[in-house]
C-alpha cells in the first residue's frame, strides 16, 4: 500500500497492543514466591491446573514478556478447559497475527467475537487484518463496531485514518487523526500522520505544522524528521531537507526512506 513503509513503528504498535493486555483487576501480594506477575500466575497454574482463568492470565503475562510460544500454549489450555473463553481465542488470534498468520488470526478473532461480542480489540484487530488483505468494507464495519462500543478507542481512529488515506479520502483521514487527538492530545503519531496526509494533498505549510507538532512531543521521532525533510524538499529548501533527513538517520540508521530522500536532497 502507498506509503506503508513510512509508518512501520505505528503499525506495529497497533497490532501488538492486542497481545499485551491488562490483567483486569487481578491483584496479588509480592512475597518471596511471587516476585513477578509471571511467577504469581505460574504458581497458581501449577496449583490449579484445571481452571481456565489462571491459564489465560498466565498467557497474558507471558505475551507481555514476548514469550508468545508459551503464551499460545497457555491460551490453548484455557480453551481446552473452557471452550467458550472468548478472550483466550482473541489472544490466540493476536499471537497468530503477530507471527504473520493472518488467515488463522481472522478465524480466531471471529470466534472470539461470536463468543464475546464486546471485545473491542478483537474488532479492531479483525478490521486491521481485513485492511491488510484489501477488504476495506470489512475493515470499516469492524472499526465502526469498535467505536459503537468504545468511542474513545484511539487506535481505531488511527486505523480509520489509514483506511481513508489509502482509498484517497485524505480529508476524512485527517478528521480521524484529529479525533484520536481529541482523546489523546499528546499522541505524536497522530500529528505525524496529519503531516503525511497534508503532504499528500500538497499543502506544505499544514504538513510542516503536523511534523513539527509531532517532534515537539517526541524529539526522537525519526519518521517525523523524514516527513519534515520531504516537505522542505517540496519547497526547494534542499539544505534544510538534508538536515532533517540526517536527523532522522541519526535516530534510526535503518530508515531506508530517509536515506533515499537524503540522496535526493544532495543531488546524488
Amino acid at each position: 500500500m502507498e506509503n506503508e513503509d513510512a509508518f512501520p513503528a505505528n503499525l506495529a504498535i497497533l497490532l501488538l497492543a492486542a497481545v499485551i493486555l491488562a490483567l483486569g483487576g487481578a491483584t496479588y501480594s509480592r512475597n518471596k514466591t511471587w516476585k513477578t506477575p509471571a511467577s504469581l500466575w505460574g504458581d497458581i497454574v501449577r496449583k490449579s491446573p484445571g481452571k481456565a482463568r489462571p491459564h489465560y492470565n498466565y498467557a497474558t503475562v507471558l505475551a507481555g514478556e514476548g514469550k508468545l510460544d508459551e503464551a499460545l500454549e497457555e491460551n490453548l489450555k484455557a480453551i481446552d478447559i473452557y471452550p467458550y473463553y472468548g478472550k483466550a481465542y482473541f489472544n490466540i488470534g493476536a499471537i497468530f497475527h503477530t507471527w504473520g498468520r493472518v488467515d488463522e488470526a481472522i478465524e480466531k478473532y471471529r470466534i472470539a467475537i461470536e463468543l464475546k461480542p464486546d471485545i473491542v480489540e478483537a474488532h479492531n484487530n479483525l478490521g486491521y487484518a481485513y485492511y491488510k488483505k484489501g477488504n476495506m468494507d470489512g475493515a470499516f464495519k469492524e472499526y465502526m463496531t469498535v467505536l459503537e462500543i468504545k468511542p474513545s478507542h484511539v487506535k481505531t481512529y488511527i486505523n480509520l485514518g489509514y483506511l481513508f488515506r489509502d482509498t484517497g479520502r485524505l480529508d476524512q483521514a485527517i478528521t480521524e487523526y484529529r479525533k484520536a487527538l481529541s482523546y489523546l492530545p499528546d499522541y505524536a503519531p497522530a500529528y505525524h500522520l496529519i503531516g503525511e496526509a497534508y503532504l499528500m494533498k500538497d499543502e506544505i505549510p499544514a504538513a510542516l505544522e503536523g511534523f513539527n507538532a509531532a517532534l515537539s512531543l517526541n524529539p526522537a521521532y525519526a519518521e517525523a524528521y523524514n516527513g519534515l525533510g520531504k516537505a522542505y524538499l517540496r519547497m526547494g529548501r534542499t539544505e534544510m531537507a538534508a538536515a532533517a533527513f540526517e536527523s532522522a538517520l541519526k535516530i534510526n540508521p535503518g530508515l531506508e526512506d530517509a536515506a533515499e530522500n537524503l540522496r535526493l536532497a544532495q543531488g546524488r
